[in-house]
């Protein structure tokens, strides 16, 4: 019965786009880092932000099925590591070492750009995304 009704519950919430405020509103713990008890200065604390779990789960379903869909269709590059389950920063490091280290034995010259974009997230220009989203064929659920 419980995830029957829950499971009513999320897909109205998705149908009709909403997603309820208390959902949304975290509450915000301080913890002290290590070593640092007896400082006044603010960096010393690390804040954790507890999510409501309805909330948690409601913004894992779309998640979890846009990453099915591309990974099902191999719509995502090799070379992709945000944002990408057993992917990490590591990986990424080692693809650009192993890349580089054979020219630099050979005495070659590597330019390499990295880019870390503060808020991205808060600046990316929807209209492309949602374009994006229709062009690899995504299912409508997902942004509509």
């Amino acid at each position: 019965m419980f995830p029957r009704i829950i499971t009513i519950i999320y897909n109205h919430c998705l149908k009709r786009g909403c997603f309820p405020k208390r959902w949304k509103t975290a509450k915000v713990i301080r913890i002290t880092k290590p070593a640092k008890e007896n400082n006044l200065d603010p960096s010393k604390y690390r804040p954790i932000s507890l999510l409501n779990m309805g909330g948690k789960i409601l913004d894992k379903l779309p998640i979890n099925s846009l990453n099915h869909h591309l990974h099902k269709n191999e719509l995502l590059s090799k070379r992709q590591y945000g944002f990408t389950p057993q992917r990490s920063t590591i990986d990424a490091t080692m693809e650009a070492k192993s890349f580089i280290e054979p020219i630099l034995e050979n005495r070659g010259l590597v330019i390499m750009t990295s880019l870390d974009i503060q808020e991205a997230f808060d600046s990316a220009w929807w209209p492309g995304i949602l374009q994006g989203l229709r062009d690899f064929n995504c299912p409508r659920n997902l942004y509509t």
